[in-house]
């Protein structure tokens, strides 16, 4: 899991996924559907918007040191 963490783009890209996908989850839970898909949308949210802040908690701000030449 924590070689998820370190790759930036695939962490912020998860994140974007499950945040992007719990809003029709949800709709649909509401709506029409199950009311599993309801809490699948809701798990997703907060899935998603815990990934960035969970990541900077266990390997800290990400590395930006560039060589300026």
């Amino acid at each position: 899991m924590t070689a998820l963490f370190r790759n930036r783009l695939a962490y912020l890209s998860l994140s974007f996924v499950l945040l992007i996908a719990a809003f029709p989850l949800v709709s649909l839970g509401m709506t029409a559907g199950p009311n599993v898909l309801w809490w699948l949308g809701l798990l997703s949210l907060c899935c998603g918007g815990l990934i960035p802040p969970l990541q900077r908690l266990i390997l800290g701000p990400p590395n930006t040191d560039t060589a300026a030449s």
